[in-house]
């Protein structure tokens, strides 16, 4: 991968989402020319932070916000703390406000359907993990730009604790009814779907792996648009699944990490 012209951020804020997962809000520089699609990601750099030849490390991560948040002259990177291996991951979360923190990009074809084109019956997301990041950045867009489709995300993660964004996505299915949410802990078993919270189009800690539940949450195909992300098995899974259920190629999106 190429590298583009690298832009130097300040590190505006750190917003913890869980107890391993912080958001990295970055300051642009004024009038910067740069912009990018929802679900695209950039490479990010620390100055003077090398590898064992002298070179700067580089690691790539989703852009978690929207581009109309590009308005308010900044980008998010929401990262996973990953402890013993995570050489980069370590060291950005050791930066503090005030920080500069590069970026180069953006790169990916993994975007949101343009406002322009013809709109979906529905927008459904499903993700694990950190997997959420570029996909909140879209829903943060659709929501934004006032499109009119509903919209489904199914959520997988491990514990109660690992929810990233929670308040955000639990706000935007309290306020929209034609917002669902469905989470789902891998840390349990079963998979029976009941409602939570006394909303219908709300239910959280559901027990199983969110790839189990979809063919609850989904009895058969419609004309959804479908994004999915995260780590490569799950992607798989669930790329299938929409694929047994008759849902055209084109209609189906993914990125694995």
């Amino acid at each position: 991968m190429a590298a583009r012209e690298v832009l130097p951020t300040t590190l505006m804020d750190i917003i913890q989402e869980t107890p391993r997962v912080c958001t990295f809000r970055l300051a642009l520089p004024e009038k910067s020319p740069f912009s990018f699609q929802a679900g695209q990601f950039v490479m990010a750099s620390i100055p003077g932070f090398l590898n064992t030849k002298g070179r700067p490390v580089r690691r790539a991560y989703s852009v978690a916000s929207s581009p109309k948040d590009l308005e308010k002259g900044f980008l998010e990177l929401t990262i996973t703390r990953v402890g013993e291996g995570g050489f980069f991951s370590n060291r950005i979360h050791e930066c503090r406000p005030g920080d500069t923190i590069h970026i180069d990009g953006p790169y990916g074809s993994f975007v949101l359907r343009s406002a322009d084109e013809t709109p979906p019956q529905r927008y459904l997301f499903v993700a694990s993990g950190s997997g959420i990041a570029p996909l909140r950045g879209m829903i943060r867009t659709i929501l934004m730009e006032g499109r009119k489709v509903p919209v489904s995300l199914y959520y997988g993660y491990r514990n109660a604790s690992d929810f990233i964004f929670e308040k955000e996505l639990t706000d935007y299915a309290l306020g929209r009814p034609d917002f669902e949410l469905v989470t789902a802990l891998s840390r349990g078993e079963g998979t029976a779907i009941e409602p939570a919270g006394g909303l219908p189009n709300v239910r959280k800690g559901l027990q199983g792996r969110i790839t189990r539940l979809l063919p609850e949450l989904i009895p058969k195909a419609d004309g959804s648009e479908v994004y999915i992300c995260g780590p490569p098995e799950m992607v798989g899974q669930s790329e299938a699944f929409f694929r047994d259920a008759g849902y055209p190629e084109e209609r189906v999106h993914k990125e694995q990490w």
